[in-house]
Order: structure tokens, then sequence, then C-alpha cells
């Protein structure tokens, strides 16, 4: 059992909880809920950052005093929280006293150093990041986050001697190569750090909403040094120190406050001698119509929008609908570089993997035991078993070490890879054909597995997890085979319906009161084809096909016949009519793209079960398509 500590960056209170916001805590989430599931001791920290000039012109605009602004923004933080189901261990706040003290015994301590000196700052300051830039880093003398004006400030204040620490960052980097991912963002830190570092102002004397500086309290902390100060004080550094056995830990960040996580608080830690985080994650934006979601162009929607939204659409549950919004979030969200934030993304996710594969998969298995009258999956090992305990074993290692590197991304494919097997060895097994031990083998392997990989998803989508725990009237897991067998309730319902998309409403993005939904315009398609929606194109099964073996087919010049292996599909007979182009030894060993799930067809005598895939070139004869890289046969496409 090992400790495990993660944090989400403390959100500024100058506006509500949106999607940005929601994403990292979500990450944060479900890291949390897996070293939980794994036996680590593990802490999990999000809160607010609430000092500020912005904070300031904000409560004076409401008409109140700042105190008052920053604990119903923190309340709605909390209550966005609690609905998006998140885990926290603790929720830390700026203006509490426990934080404020520990903030003013750090700054004690740097400046008993030497690291903190008196000096006058002049310079460039983006009120909106409350964040210095240098003259090349302003883009049309413009902050290069926002694009809004900079002020060029200049005032005394206390500053920290940042550039003592440059050659130790970089040899940060240098050394540890994995403390910034992903390596892009590492990449981008150190070339900052290599342009050469400037002290850095740590107090402001025309703000006074701020923490006084302990020995000249006319200066207030700077609002950066005070809230990256927050990762420490939650674990009562310089008072109690009860919870510092968890540091140093995991930061999950957006790209934009990279420098402040990557450059500033290292180097803050190296002065104050203490390690240095385990790592930074710096993920991308969410894009809304191709923009970062922004309160002026009016493209924020809050989480709870978009729960209802699920729910009203497909009649979930608010839970599930919650575990919905998580799993799109988590499985097609800017994890790396920034992603598309929009309806069409959201049901495009939830229809391929929650409803067609995850949700259908124990339908299907339920479906045909009620129907043939069996109420129970016995335990019972043999082939069939090993196979699949086989592919369990292969996807948990993947799953344990994508998550041991923060890839939630990469966790969720190896769930997903694990249910898109259990599809397929049940198209393969075909269950009505079998009988006694045969089936009963089947029933548990499929249903042991789908309760692993349930397990698996569990800290994406915790509810649904215990929703079908519930269902197999079962414990979750991560071990294959520990279930004695299963008398799962068959009257349950998919736990994900299928989204039909409603042709009035097509093309919709996601915004708070969606005034940028438009009707989509129907792309220009050549005369007499019709235009096809997601639905209809989904039901094509794709896959590559490996040819072991081809032939002409007698009496014809065109027509060749092919032995194509499609993996977990088998072998198959394809008749194509591209003779004219290719000589039968040309196509053996080619990986071709096959629609497998085509009706079957006789041509010349001979019965083609699936089709190739080709373009027409200018002169009339077919090229095969072909895809990258050496793909295994029976391989799906999407």
């Amino acid at each position: 059992m090992g400790l495990y500590y993660v944090t989400t960056p403390i959100y500024y209170v100058n506006a509500e909880p949106h999607a940005g916001s929601a994403y990292t805590t979500v990450y944060a989430d479900a890291l949390a809920r897996y070293h939980r599931l794994i036996g680590d001791r593990t802490f999990f920290l999000t809160g607010t950052d609430e000092h500020g000039q912005n904070i300031l012109k904000v409560a004076n605009e409401k008409g109140i005093n700042p105190q008052e602004f920053v604990d119903q923004m923190a309340q709605k933080f909390k209550d966005a929280w609690r609905f998006m189901r998140i885990s926290n261990d603790d929720f830390i706040r700026t203006t509490e006293p426990r934080h404020e003290k520990v903030v003013q015994r750090v700054i004690e301590i740097m400046y008993e150093k030497g690291d903190i000196y008196l000096g006058t700052y002049q310079g460039w300051y983006c009120p909106k990041c409350e964040t210095y830039y240098g003259e090349n880093e302003l883009e049309n003398g413009n902050c290069p986050i926002h694009k809004t004006p900079v002020e060029f400030v200049s005032e005394e204040s206390y500053f920290f001697k940042w550039s003592k620490y440059q050659d130790p960052l970089l040899e940060l980097y240098r050394t540890n190569p994995d403390f910034v991912v992903p390596a892009t963002r590492l990449n981008e830190i150190k070339s900052f750090v290599e342009r050469g570092l400037k002290d850095i102002s740590v107090s402001r004397t025309s703000v006074p909403w701020g923490i006084p500086v302990p020995f000249d309290t006319k200066h207030t902390v700077y609002v950066w040094y005070d809230a990256l100060i927050n990762y420490i004080s939650a674990l009562g550094y310089t008072d109690s120190g009860e919870k510092m056995e968890f540091w140093p830990g995991v930061h999950l960040i957006g790209k934009d406050i990279l420098r402040h996580h990557a450059a500033l608080w290292p180097a803050m830690l190296m002065s104050l001698e203490l390690p240095v985080p385990k790592r930074v994650v710096a993920h991308g934006w969410w894009l809304v119509s191709g923009q970062k979601m922004s309160k002026s162009v009016g493209n924020i929607f809050s989480p709870q929008d978009l729960v209802s939204h699920i729910e009203n659409s497909v009649g979930l549950t608010e839970d599930i609908a919650v575990d919905a919004l998580r799993y799109f979030m988590l499985a097609a969200g800017p994890q790396r570089d920034d992603a598309d934030l929009s309806l069409e993304a959201l049901w495009g996710t939830y229809n391929a993997d929650l409803a067609n594969d995850y949700g259908n998969l124990l339908h299907r298995v339920l479906g045909f035991m009620k129907k043939k009258g069996i109420d129970t999956a016995p335990k019972v090992t043999g082939q069939r078993y090993s196979r699949v305990a086989a592919v369990v074993e292969e996807q948990l290692q993947k799953y344990h070490a994508a998550y041991e590197k923060e890839d939630v991304q990469g966790a969720l494919s190896s769930a997903l890879d694990l249910i898109k097997f259990l599809n397929d060895f049940q198209d393969k097994e075909k269950p009505w054909t079998l009988s006694g031990d045969d089936l009963a083998e089947f029933l548990y392997s499929e249903l042991e597995a789908y309760r692993v990989a349930t397990t698996m998803l569990s800290p994406a989508m915790p509810s649904a997890a215990q929703r079908v725990a519930a269902t197999l009237q079962t414990q979750l897991s991560l071990t294959f085979g520990k279930v004695s067998g299963f008398k799962p309730d068959l009257t349950q319902p998919p736990l994900f319906p299928r989204f039909k998309e409603d042709k009035d409403k097509q093309g919709g993005k996601a915004g708070a009161n969606n005034e940028q939904t438009k009707e989509s315009a129907s792309p220009e398609v050549d005369e007499g084809k019709p235009v096809v929606d997601y639905d209809t194109f989904s039901k094509l099964d794709l896959r590559i096909g490996l040819v072991e073996a081809a032939e002409r087919v007698p009496k014809s010049d065109k027509l060749i016949k092919l032995s194509v292996d499609l993996g977990s599909l088998g072998k198959r007979t394809i008749v194509a009519g591209i003779g004219l182009k290719y000589e039968p030894e040309d196509l053996v060993g080619k990986r071709i793209v096959v629609v497998a799930n085509l009706q079957p067809r006789k041509l010349m005598g001979v019965l083609s079960h699936g089709m190739l895939l080709a373009a027409t070139g200018e002169d009339g004869l077919p090229n095969l398509l072909s895809v990258d890289g050496q793909p295994e046969p029976g391989t799906k496409i999407k």
C-alpha cells in the first residue's frame, strides 16, 4: 500500500464552475478513486483561490464585501463538485486562517533565507490572469492568454529570487523527463526557463484584498504566490504537519497556468528545501466552435446544464447521467491536446462506447439468459475461461500502467478493449448453440470479465459501476475468477439507452444558453446519394482483413476470390471485382478494409461473405484502401 496525493488547481472565484474546471476535477477524482481501489492511502485536494484585485473588483460591482462574495462563490464550487460525485478529501480556501498562517510563515522563511528582498517593480501585468509578462511575451501589446490589454505597473514590491533557481530547474527537467506531461509541455516550460528567469514580484501595495506580508503590513502577498502554497498548507506545513507525509503530490492543471506550477512553484519549494512535485500534468482546453471557453464570448456552460440535457434526452437518472458526462469528459476530453466540446461529440462517444459496447453487452447476456429461462451462471472453468482470463490479465496490465502515468484515457481504452473483446467473444461462441457446462462456462466467463471491466471503469463512472454490481448481485474487484457464480437481476433495463438524434436540433453546441446553436446545413453529396445520419453509418462493421489466399474466379476477368482472416470473426471468402487491376499473387499478405456485416451474395456461383473497400481511379480501375502499420486482423475501424 502506497501514498498518493493528487490536486486540482484552486479555482479562481471570479466566475462560476464550468466545463473547464469540471474536467480537471473529474480527472483528479478518477485518479484518486483508482488509487483507493488498489489500496493506496490517498489524499485528494481541491479548493478555491479567493484573493486579488479581480475579486475585489467584482465584489465592489455587486455592492458586497469581498469576504461575503467569496463565501458565496466557494459554496457554488462545493455544490458543483458534490453534484459531479467528486470524492475530494479536503477543500482548501485561501481566505481560511489555516492557509493564511502558512503563507505568512513561508514568506518569512524565504525572507530570512535571503530569497525575498525589497525592490521596485516596473513592467507589464495582466489583471485578468494576475500574471506578470515581459515585453517579448506580449502579443500585439496584449496578454498572450486572454488577448486583452495589459497594464504597466510601477510600485514598491518584495521580490522572490527566481533567477537563483534557473539552473536547478533546468537540471530538474533534464533528470526527470516525466516531471511535466505531456512532453510538449515540458519542452515549452524548458524553453521558457532557458530564455532566462527574472526575479518575480511577490507582493503588492495597491491590492488590499490579500494576505498581509507579516514583516511589512502595507504589502499584501501576490495572489499567485499565495495560491500555490495551498498544496502544502492543506497538509499542515509549518503547523501540525499531520498530512505532510503525502507530499510530494501530482498536480493537474490547465496548460495556461503551466509556468506557475512547473517553474515558479518548484523554485519556491527548492527555497523551502522541500521536494518538488512528483508530476505536473498540464492538459489542454475545451474548445467550443474552435474557441476557448470565455465569459466574454458567451460560450461557457455548467456541468449541471449538460447533465440535465443528458437526463432529458435518454431518460437516465441524475446519477447515471452524471457518469455519462464524466465518461465523455475523460474519454474524449483535452487530456493532451485541445478537444471539441459539443453535443455531437458527447453523443458520438456516448452511443459508441456506453450504449453500443458497454451497456448493450450486459443487456445481450442477461436478455439471452431470460429468454432461455436461465437464472444462474455457476463458475465452470475450461478453455473458454482460460482464454477470457488471459485477455483480462493483458488489459489489466495496460490499465495499471496507464494509471501509473496519470493516463486516464489510456486506462479507459483498456477497459473498453476488454468490453469489445467480450462482444466479439459472444458473437464467436454463439451461446444459443451451447448447452450444459459449455454454456455455463461461457456465461460465467462473460459476466465475470464484465464485472472486472466495470470495476476498471468505476473511477470514471462510480454510480454506474455500483448499479451494475447491484444488477449482477455481486461486489466489484479487479480479480478475475473471484466470484463463485452469478444470479443476476434479469429485469433491469439497458443501463445506457441509445441516443436517437432529434433531426430538428442537429448541430447544437453545448453552451450556457445555447445561443450559438444553429441548424447544420446538409453536406454536399453526389446526386441521388442520400445524407445518412450517424446511427445509419454506425451499423456498418468495418474490419481489418488479412488476405491469406487469392485466385481468379473461372470464366471472369474481373472477379477474384479471396480468403481473408478477420481475427475473432474467423476466415471469410470474399469475391471482389478487382481482377483488371490486381493479380491474385499480389494480394496475398495485404491488409484491406472489409465490410464484415454485409448480407452474403453469390457472384459467378461463389458465395461472398463481405465486401472490400476500394476507390475508383481516373482510369476506372479500383485502388484498394490500405492502412498504416500492421493492425491485427479483425481490428474494428471507426
